[in-house]
């Protein structure tokens, strides 16, 4: 039975509540802090030449909202993509994971050139595919994603994580009871949280969304 539940970064707590009930603690303590780089300076590093743009993150729709982009955009993420189409940007490819955008880009054979808005932390897996391939990337960063580090009071019934950095900003200062349950956003984060904790029971989303991940909690309250 989950009695309790710590999130890893900042969620409404109201509708926490509504899908999760009253009863359950829900507590919210990001381990990232995002901070959105100047438009200005995103802006001048855009390669005006490219009409494609590669984007794996909310943090950098944010980033770019409000800057005039003509061209095709090509996506991680369902939350993503539909930002992209609410400002009324162009999105053609969406997929859940960077491993399976990969093999798609690699099919245009008209242009091998992107502009590619990501953060300061990002994985490697699609620059790599793309450049060994003779595709030329031009990253442009959109947000610095730093640590935060911080020490909890008690033990949860469940954590939820979403992303590798944020769960090893969290075991810097914390370890996790092994009858704790520990939620992820996705199989990269699961991965890493694999590297350290091979005994627990990890609940994976199979889409990575936080909808996805509060629903897999909410099926776990009464187990």
């Amino acid at each position: 039975m989950i009695q309790s539940v710590l999130f890893t970064k900042e969620i409404n707590k109201e509708w926490l509540m509504e899908q999760l009930g009253t009863k359950v603690q829900i507590d919210c303590r990001p381990t990232l802090a995002i901070e959105l780089s100047d438009e200005s300076l995103i802006q001048n590093q855009i390669n005006p030449n490219c009409k494609r743009f590669i984007i794996t993150s909310q943090n950098s729709v944010r980033a770019i909202q409000n800057i005039e982009l003509d061209g095709d955009f090509y996506v991680v993420g369902k939350k993503t993509a539909a930002k992209l189409r609410e400002l009324n940007f162009n999105v053609v490819l969406e997929t859940d994971y960077a491993k399976d955008l990969a093999p798609e880009l690699l099919k245009i054979e008209a242009d091998k050139s992107w502009n590619f808005f990501c953060g300061n932390t990002r994985r490697d897996l699609l620059v790599d595919e793309l450049t060994k391939n003779n595709h030329t990337v031009n990253e442009i960063i959109t947000y610095q994603s730093s640590p935060v580090f911080y020490e909890v009071e008690q033990d949860y019934d469940a954590y939820v994580f979403f992303s590798p950095l944020s769960f090893q900003s969290f075991v810097k200062n914390n370890s996790i009871p092994t009858n704790s349950t520990i939620f992820t956003v996705g199989k990269t984060t699961t991965a890493e949280v694999e590297k350290v904790y091979t005994n627990h029971n990890i609940i994976t989303a199979d889409i990575p969304l936080v909808d996805v991940v509060v629903n897999n909690i909410k099926h776990c309250i009464n187990d």
